[in-house]
């Protein structure tokens, strides 16, 4: 795999020029930004993003652990699948420039705290933690450095949690029922 060095090398230029083109963060004539790009082409270059993380923070990463994969929707309570939570997560990431790494629990809520370690280990700016269904959940220690995000449950410790509105969603469903012309009354 081609490294900084062996682009600056065949273009002639700096590693500092290199990295110069490759941020767009300073000026760097055109004749040399395009000899650092032939070089780039012509080794098939990809810079590391670990590399990048590690010197800014930002690794443009989002962790998402659920068991929405391996999840049996036939088991337990159910309310507004999962997986559909997961892939409205995907729309608003995909809108953005950051990626999202999905990790699935395989029904098991022990492998919560190795997920949500490995997400750390690989820098990720954030994780989405989603619940199979609306509850009370009970996260694993974490480093609080790491934000962490509850979809569709909550905690005791107050993380910041996207719940659903049942009350709204039963009002506005019974609302539109009564609208259409249809009763209450319960027929025994």
């Amino acid at each position: 795999m081609s490294t900084i060095y062996d682009v600056a090398k065949i273009a002639n230029v700096s590693p500092k020029t290199v990295s110069r083109v490759l941020n767009n963060d300073a000026p760097v004539g055109e004749a040399t930004r395009l000899k650092v790009q032939a070089a780039i082409d012509q080794l098939g270059y990809v810079p590391s993003t670990a590399a990048r993380a590690m010197r800014s923070n930002k690794s443009g990463l989002i962790g998402v652990i659920t068991g929405a994969i391996s999840h049996n929707a036939t088991a337990g309570p159910t309310g507004l699948p999962d997986l559909f939570i997961v892939q409205g997560i995907q729309a608003v990431i995909q809108a953005s420039s950051k990626t999202l790494l999905i990790a699935d629990t395989g029904d098991d809520s022990r492998r919560v705290a190795h997920l949500i370690r490995t997400f750390q280990e690989h820098r990720v700016e954030g994780i989405i933690y989603v619940a199979d269904y609306h509850q009370q959940v009970s996260l694993p220690v974490h480093s609080k450095d790491m934000a962490i995000v509850l979809a569709n449950c909550f905690d005791a410790q107050q993380t910041p949690a996207v719940v659903p509105d049942d009350e709204w969603g039963q009002y506005h469903l019974l609302k539109r029922i009564l609208s259409a012309g249809h009763s209450t009354r319960c027929v025994p």
